[in-house]
């Protein structure tokens, strides 16, 4: 066997590998909630596509915004449902038959390993991009040198 249809073999089975594996934790992840509840308050608004000013939303942009707040929380949840440790998440390791005479094993990833990441545009027009949550750092001052 070449080594360029070894890499492939292998890319092949790492391939197939992470898809058994996330659709065993998309078969483990509760996909709906028993009672919606609003968990926080705000404010809705929407911007007049002729006049660029703010307006009272319409009830079927109420709606949509609902539905976003709705789906956004359920993913929130989903997340607060993994382990929060490594240590936790040894627990999880479960053995995945691949159904081809195959077995591997499976983890659902502690949440000390999971970030995500925020771009902000900001008045300047410019992008900022941080970890969601971390304080933005101080422009450092252009070097002239």
């Amino acid at each position: 066997m070449t080594s360029r249809t070894l890499a492939q073999a292998v890319g092949l089975v790492l391939t197939g590998m992470f898809t058994v594996a996330g659709a065993a934790y998309a078969a483990d992840t509760p996909t709906t909630q028993s009672t919606p509840r609003a968990v926080a308050a705000g404010v809705q608004v929407a911007i007049d596509p002729v006049t660029h000013q703010l307006r009272a939303p319409t009830d079927a942009e109420r709606a949509a915004y609902a539905k976003a707040f709705q789906e956004r929380q359920n993913r929130i949840t989903s997340f607060s449902a993994q382990p929060r440790t490594r240590a936790d998440a040894a627990k999880t390791v479960r053995v995945v038959d691949f159904g081809n005479g195959m077995h591997g094993k499976a983890v659902k990833v502690p949440q000390e390993m999971m970030s995500s990441v925020v771009a902000t545009r900001n008045a300047d027009g410019t992008i900022s991009i941080h970890h969601d949550g971390d304080q933005a750092a101080p422009k450092a001052p252009e070097a002239t040198r």
